[in-house]
């Protein structure tokens, strides 16, 4: 079909209601972009009424746009959309809108939801609130695939058993190649896209070249080295609150727990013992990671394994790709410089303070930015040690620490990746450079 069917539809009608005609015009416009109605989907026709004309159209126009585009959807024989441009739903989320931009917002998030054709997270593939052109069709062609299985009786929309349908029917649509992808799966092409981009967008020049330097190692089949050693501090928390862990009255772990973490890992290396767990700083920054990561949680002063953490504790290679995969981000700034240590370190050992001395400038060129003040080299190269507190604490780094003899330094300090942190590193850029995109910057 091309536009010419919804010409004359809209031109039939200005016959006899030129204003009606108007609207209709403006509906399609908005709903098919000046192509065929075959470009018309559930997902978009929602997108159109229940975000797009609260969000581009002024709210006096809002009801007649809805009703131009149900006369033009009933004419074109497009009932079941018709009855979604006419629809309750429809009405309640135009009213939330004129409310307030946030209640419509959300209100339109939970009818999308509802619906069932909005594009499920899955193991393949976490969409982005940013796309681009591959990561469209991918979004659109799963829509349609949802569409479809709903409208064949074959999925209801909810959750439980039918939120798996839909997992599962999304994840079958991403492994798809279809016409014009030259065999390429789709959730591929989003995949390399993304990594495209992930390259293009960084500045200056020296984090591009590291990043196109990366790509070559970020394959998807990559297998880690022996991490059993990297995953053994996770799987220990995890084991002691599988039962679940009354904490002090501070929110701290008991003081018995505390020191055996010390004396496992070599968390202490002072005479005596830690008395409470804020003296073992590991064990904070491992807390954190594993709430992040949603392997704990916290409820009042019970500290239990949730059902994802429960699942992983004896996963060793699934429970380091969680860890791997989000390492040192408790914010963007850091997990800029964890990227920036992986790139760093996969280049070779860095001596003495090479570290501070090739990564600072990098971000301070990059602009970031505290309490308003631009943070420069020398701040950054200090701030890189944050970021690498947490390779050391999953034991991923070779160190020699400098050794001082009358004053004067006899032995340079090294840092380098082991086999399990060049594994973690690889995954760590690759996850970075395949992330859903949620703004613009990389």
């Amino acid at each position: 079909m091309t536009a010419d069917r919804v010409d004359a539809v809209i031109a039939a009608v200005e016959q006899h209601d030129p204003g009606l005609a108007r609207w209709m015009r403006m509906a399609a416009d908005g709903m098919t972009a000046d192509e065929g109605e075959e470009l018309i989907s559930q997902a978009s026709l929602q997108a159109f009424l229940w975000y797009e004309v609260p969000r581009k159209y002024p709210e006096d126009t809002w009801r007649r746009l809805a009703d131009g585009a149900a006369v033009l959807l009933s004419l074109l024989g497009l009932d079941r959309y018709a009855a979604i441009a006419r629809s309750p739903t429809t009405a309640s989320i135009l009213d939330a809108w004129e409310r307030a931009p946030a209640q419509g917002f959300a209100r339109f998030r939970s009818a999308r939801s509802a619906s069932g054709v909005e594009p499920p997270d899955t193991e393949l593939l976490s969409w982005g609130s940013v796309m681009g052109m591959e990561e469209v069709i991918a979004a659109h062609s799963v829509e349609r695939a949802l569409e479809h299985a709903i409208t064949a009786g074959e999925l209801r929309p909810g959750l439980g058993a039918r939120r798996r349908a839909a997992v599962d029917i999304c994840n079958r649509t991403l492994l798809g190649s279809p016409v014009g992808f030259d065999g390429k799966s789709l959730v591929r092409a989003v995949l390399e896209e993304r990594a495209d981009t992930w390259i293009l967008t960084a500045r200056p020049e020296t984090l591009r070249a590291w990043r196109e330097k990366a790509r070559g190692r970020t394959a998807p089949d990559v297998q880690p080295s022996d991490v059993t050693a990297a995953v053994a501090p996770m799987q220990w928390l995890l084991e002691t609150c599988r039962a679940g862990v009354t904490l002090t009255q501070a929110g701290y772990l008991p003081p018995t727990m505390a020191r055996d973490a010390a004396d496992r890992f070599g968390w202490w290396e002072w005479p005596g013992g830690p008395r409470t767990e804020a003296d073992v700083h590991q064990i904070g920054v491992l807390r954190e990671t594993a709430a992040r990561l949603r392997l704990i949680s916290k409820r009042s002063r019970r500290l239990a394994v949730t059902k994802r953490g429960a699942g992983l504790v004896d996963d060793t290679v699934g429970l380091w790709r969680a860890i791997a995969t989000t390492l040192a981000c408790e914010d963007e700034y850091l997990a800029m410089l964890s990227e920036l240590v992986a790139h760093r370190l996969l280049d070779g050992p860095a001596v003495d303070g090479a570290l501070e001395h090739d990564i600072g400038p990098i971000v301070a060129e990059q602009g970031w930015a505290a309490g308003g003040v631009r943070v420069s080299a020398h701040q950054a190269g200090l701030a890189v040690h944050r970021a690498l507190y947490h390779w050391r604490l999953f034991g991923l780094l070779d160190e020699v620490r400098p050794r001082w003899e009358g004053g004067q330094r006899t032995v340079s300090s090294v840092a380098a990746l082991n086999a399990a942190g060049r594994s973690t590193a690889i995954a760590f850029l690759r996850a970075r450079a395949t992330a859903p995109r949620k703004d613009l910057h990389a």
